[in-house]
């Protein structure tokens, strides 16, 4: 004879249980989506600053390495900045005489590269800090002449980007510390609650 075995019953999912596991979903998908969007927010706006940086960089070495000067000039209406020799002297980067190596002026616009929320100089920010991270008013750069010894003028520069968010305003601060081209990476403590805040971290 054969014996006949029990099937184990199998359980499944009731709706009720479904809905539960989709409620806790929702509420922490929107616990966690601000965060993740001010994430995004700040490290895009970082990022800008510390390619910035190393643009700087850059120049400095491409004006010792081919004896000739390099300037970096910043469009703040267009939120942009150019990169490249100065071919006829006259302190732009606009004419057919000016390049980069053996081509032409490289170009960075900030918003096709790092997002449309992410723009430089402070006139064009939300929120502007009250000071710099030297303690005194804020000042735009306009232009950065590296010179063939190395060195930098004006010795010492600050460039502004921001990531204009709703909530908050990363902003950044590249510093150009002395001619001798020694670079700091700042971030401002601040925000919509805090526009007062005078403190700058020092990323670097």
């Amino acid at each position: 004879m054969f014996k006949c075995g029990m099937f184990k019953k199998q359980d499944g999912i009731s709706i009720i249980e479904l809905i539960i596991v989709m409620s806790i979903i929702a509420v922490l998908a929107a616990v966690a989506a601000p965060q993740y969007g001010r994430f995004i927010a700040k490290s895009r706006v970082q990022r800008a600053a510390t390619d910035l940086l190393q643009n700087m960089r850059l120049a400095r070495t491409m004006a010792i390495k081919e004896n000739r000067e390099y300037l970096i000039t910043f469009n703040i209406p267009m939120n942009s900045y150019s990169i490249g020799f100065d071919g006829d002297g006259n302190g732009s980067l606009l004419d057919a005489a000016d390049g980069y190596e053996n081509g032409p002026v490289r170009k960075v616009d900030l918003q096709d590269e790092y997002g449309e929320n992410v723009v430089l100089g402070t006139t064009n920010f939300v929120l502007v800090p009250p000071n710099g991270p030297d303690g005194v008013a804020i000042k735009n750069t306009n232009s950065l002449q590296f010179l063939p010894d190395g060195t930098v003028s004006p010795g010492s520069s600050y460039v502004y980007l921001q990531h204009r968010g709703a909530e908050r305003a990363y902003t950044f601060c590249v510093e150009l510390v002395n001619s001798t081209v020694k670079l700091n990476l700042h971030m401002w403590r601040g925000d919509a609650d805090n526009p007062g805040e005078t403190e700058w971290l020092e990323i670097r």
